[in-house]
This record gives C-alpha cells, structure tokens and sequence, in this order.
C-alpha cells in the first residue's frame, strides 16, 4: 500500500461469537427479575474492523451486548495487548439488544449474579477478533451513503392531562431519525467485505427469556445473503427514546414481537442497507485519519430532600432504593455527588467523513443536532451513541421539563441526585465542535 494515498487504507474485518450458554441472566429489563435465559433464538457476535492510513490506527468493535458499561476498560485493554491500538483509538459499540448477557456489575443488584466466566470469555473474543482483523488487513477503499427505514417511533408520547409527563406509548408525531447510515468496506476489485450499517432505534421488539440481538441479528441475515463476501456490523445510534413500532399499528402500548416479527423488522432494515449499496448515492470516504478521546463532567441537579422524603415510601423499589441511598448521605453528612464523568471520542476521515461516539444512551435530538451543525463541515456524520462505558440515559433539554424515564428515573436507577442539569446538551456539542476544531486546526 502507498502510504501517502488517502483515498485508500488497509483494513482488516473480522467476526467472532459471544453467544452465552443457556441458563446465564440477561440484562434490559428489570422486570424479569432474577429469571434466567432459556434458550437461543438467535445467535450473538462481535465484529471488528482495523483501520491504517499509514499514520494512525484505529478499531471499531461492534457486539450485541446491552452496552460496554464497566467493561469497557478491560476490553480496551485486551484489544491493545494483541493489537498495540492505544485504548484512545478503540471505538466500542454495543447494539443494545436487550435479549443479550448481562455484563456489568451493576446488573448484580437487579438480577443476583453474573456469569463472569462468560464476561471474560466474551472479552477475549472480542480482543481476539479485533487482533485477527488487524493481522489480516489488506488495501481497501471506504464509501459512504444513506438510506432509510422507518419502523423506528419516539416512546414518548406527551400525556394530554399533564403537561409535565409522558406517556410510554408510540408517538408518530414525536422526533425521530429514519436516516440508515452505511459505511462499505470495500476490496479494490469493488467487492463489499464490511459493511458498519447504523440506525437509531431500541431493539427492544422481544422480551422473554430466549438469547437473541433482535432487529440487528435478523438485518446480517440479510445483508450475508446478498452479499456473501461481506461481514455486517451494526452501530447503534442516538435510539434512547426510540423503539420498533408495534406489530398492530393500533397498539397503545409496545408488546412484544414474536421472532417472526422480529425478523421482519431485521429484514426491514437489512433492504435498506441493500438498497444503499447496490442502487444508492455511495460516496467515497477520503483523508487522513485523526481520532480524538475527551472525558468531561456533566452535572445533575441538586438533590431534592422532599422528594428524598416523598419517595421513601413509594411503592417502586428504585425509587425507595434510591431515597434510603440519599438519606443515609445527609443523615452522614456527606457531599452530593452531582459530576459525571463522561467520554466523548470524534474520529473524522479528512472532510468526507465525522464520526461522534458517546458514551450514553443518547436520545436521538443528540443526533439530529449534530448532523445539523456538522453537515456543512463535513461532507457525512455519522453520529453513535451507546459507546464505551455508557453512563446512562442523557435527555436532549427540551425533555427534562417533560420529566418521565429517560429525564429522572433513569438516574434515580444509577443513584443520582436528580436530572441532568439545563445545560447538558449545549456543553456535550460545544465539546464536540471544539473536538474537530482542535482537529482541524492540527491539520
């Protein structure tokens, strides 16, 4: 390869299985309880691709685990080992599916125990895909387009009796973004080897206790029958207050999908990334790499001491957990703990191409934003959320005086003081310009 080509980088992809056994507890959904899985309805992977301009290295894994939350150190770790990627240029991504493993210690409290053998076994497959994708690189081109699909639906309808709640029901009129991002890895002969397809929505269209990715799995199903050459990976977007329509377009509420119906959202999703590729406006991704990591403190309310008092006797137990957390603190005298760290990475290919990875469940006005602001910067955006060590829900600011789950609950989950503060989405994407300012500027 010609180094000093930036039209062109080597790229190595590779897949590796991370399914569990059955029996292992799943992580998504509180209600279960301490159930565990009991069997497999589709199999789990982990994807990663390596890519060199000649100067700068980076990995982008993908794997069908809620998220990365309180992994994602060690598997960073793992993958520099055998690779020698720094833990900086390691984007980790997890689809979200909520029919997948519990990983983090934190699920400990809901479901009793983890598997940690499994933990460590899925991490070494994970560094050992990201190590087989870096040793077999070879000369490829990047090309980018969009598509669409539309099953994805806001969750959070506004409540007609009180101006200051919202309803978990379907909501067509809400924001959203049907957008498919496709990224194609391609040999020089034009043959599609990878292709990293990205679209925000919850796969949250099964529940139960049968292992599976949903909508994703199905959508590389689809994908490797049209293009058998070519591995699939899934990227999941600012989703956090998107789920799959229900199956009955009269539905209220979201009740679950069987897998038939599953796949049929999966096979949704995995034609528009056909139709990208074979009939859409691909357009080359060109320029050197510069890859940027940035950890800042977002900031919660204030606690609220009435509401500690008020929800001591609530009849949900995270509400009663979080009010006895708090009380013991101020009957002890200690400090609020109101910062949170929080890891935002950009990675941009010259002007063709800037990609945003957060470090939360983002709600998809996060991306709609950033493609706003950045587009005319750049000639595609690719904005991902559910990245690296996830800290939770962040709400865009037209939201946190809605309140409802993903503005307070979410954080008295995680033992915070309350909402996120009023400034949070402006300060998350003035660091994020400030980001590929600083990137353009070392130019």
């Amino acid at each position: 390869m010609q180094q000093n080509r930036l039209d062109m980088y080597s790229i190595g992809i590779a897949t590796g299985d991370i399914t569990p056994e059955v029996g292992a507890p799943l992580c998504g959904f509180a209600a279960r309880g301490r159930h565990t899985s009991t069997g497999v309805y589709h199999p789990l992977r982990t994807v990663a691709a390596a890519i060199h301009d000649g100067k700068t290295a980076i990995i982008i894994l993908s794997a069908e685990i809620v998220f990365f939350e309180s992994i994602a150190d060690r598997v960073r770790n793992a993958i520099r080992q055998e690779t020698g990627v720094p833990n900086a240029n390691i984007i980790l991504s997890g689809t979200h599916t909520h029919c997948g493993p519990s990983v983090r210690t934190k699920d400990i409290e809901s479901f009793g125990w983890i598997d940690h053998e499994y933990v460590h076994r899925a991490i070494m497959v994970m560094a050992r895909t990201a190590s087989i994708a870096w040793r077999n690189r070879f000369d490829a081109r990047l090309t980018f387009g969009l598509g669409h699909c539309d099953f994805a639906v806001s969750r959070r309808k506004p409540d007609p009796e009180n101006s200051e709640n919202v309803l978990w029901a379907p909501d067509p009129e809400g924001p959203h973004d049907h957008e498919v991002s496709v990224l194609s890895i391609e040999d020089l002969a034009g043959v599609p080897r990878g292709i990293f397809f990205n679209y925000a929505c919850h796969p949250t269209s099964r529940g139960g206790l049968l292992i599976g990715g949903d909508y994703p799995g199905f959508a590389y199903d689809r994908i490797q029958e049209a293009f058998g050459f070519a591995q699939p990976a899934f990227l999941q977007g600012c989703g956090a207050d998107q789920k799959p329509m229900p199956a009955d377009p009269n539905a209220q509420g979201f009740p679950w999908r069987t897998v038939e119906q599953v796949r049929d959202i999966g096979n949704q999703l995995g034609d528009a990334v056909i139709e990208t590729i074979e009939n859409g406006d691909m357009q080359p991704i060109t320029g050197a790499i510069d890859m940027r990591q940035s950890v800042i403190d977002l900031f919660t309310e204030p606690l609220d001491k009435a509401r500690v008092a008020a929800e001591l006797k609530s009849e949900a137990d995270f509400k009663k957990r979080w009010a006895r957390y708090h009380k013991q603190r101020l009957d002890a005298g200690l400090p609020e703990e109101r910062e949170v760290p929080f890891e935002i990475q950009t990675l941009r290919f010259g002007d063709s191409l800037a990609v945003v990875a957060l470090a939360a469940e983002a709600v998809v006005e996060h991306a709609l934003r950033m493609k706003k602001e950045l587009r005319p910067r750049f000639g595609n955006v690719l904005p991902l959320a559910y990245a690296n060590d996830v800290i939770g829900y962040v709400p865009a600011k037209r939201q946190l005086d809605q309140w409802g789950y993903e503005v307070l609950f979410a954080n008295q989950y995680r033992y915070r003081t309350g909402r996120f503060t009023g400034d949070t989405e402006d300060r998350i994407h003035e660091h994020v310009a400030c980001m590929l300012e600083a990137s353009e500027q070392a130019r």
